[in-house]
C-alpha cells in the first residue's frame, strides 16, 4: 500500500474513534439531564381540586366512596409539593407512565413509557404494574399483582405519591 492510502486509512479511523467518544458523550449528557430535576408531572387534564370539608363523624376511608359527582374516581396528586393538588380522572382502564398516549403523564426518569393502571372490577378500583423498571408502590408496599385500591389510598409512581378520591 501507499503511503498516501495509509495517511487516509488512519485519519478515517480517526475519526471513526472521535465519533464514538462523542456518542458516548451525548448518551451521558442526556442521561443526566433526564435525572435533573424538572417539572415532575405533566397533566394532560388538569382540573383544580378544592378542599373538601370533612365532618367530625366522617366514615373511615376503607368505605368512602371513590366516586367524584360525574361518577368516576380521580387521583389527586399529594407530592412532591409543587404538584400537589393536580387531579385526574379516572376512565374504566387508564394508565400511568411517560408515554404521550397515558390517561395520567409523568415525566419522571424513575418512571416507565406504560408504568402502571387503574381499572375498575365490579365498582372496586384495582391498580397494577405494568413490569416498570422500578416498581409501583401502594400504601408503601411493592406491588406484586393486581391489588384493590380504596379512597385514601396513597399509590407511589416514581417520585410521584396519588391518592384515590
Amino acid at each position: 500500500m501507499s503511503d498516501q492510502t495509509l495517511i487516509i486509512l488512519r485519519i478515517c479511523l480517526l475519526a471513526l474513534v472521535y465519533l464514538t467518544f462523542f456518542r458516548v458523550l451525548r448518551a451521558v449528557w442526556v442521561e443526566l439531564r433526564a435525572e435533573s430535576p424538572r417539572q415532575a408531572l405533566v397533566p394532560i387534564a388538569v382540573q383544580p381540586v378544592s378542599p373538601v370539608p370533612v365532618s367530625t363523624h366522617a366514615a373511615p376511608p376503607s368505605l368512602v366512596s371513590a366516586t367524584t359527582p360525574s361518577g368516576g374516581a380521580r387521583l389527586v396528586v399529594v407530592a412532591p409539593p409543587v404538584m400537589a393538588g393536580t387531579a385526574f380522572e379516572l376512565s374504566a382502564e387508564t394508565t400511568v407512565g411517560r408515554a404521550a398516549g397515558c390517561g395520567v403523564v409523568i415525566d419522571d426518569a424513575r418512571v416507565s413509557k406504560v408504568h402502571a393502571r387503574f381499572f375498575e372490577v365490579s365498582s372496586t378500583w384495582m391498580v397494577e404494574d405494568l413490569g416498570s423498571t422500578n416498581g409501583t408502590m401502594l400504601n408503601g408496599d411493592l406491588l406484586t399483582q393486581a391489588r384493590p385500591v380504596r379512597a385514601g389510598d396513597h399509590v407511589q409512581v416514581g417520585d410521584v405519591v396519588m391518592e384515590l378520591s
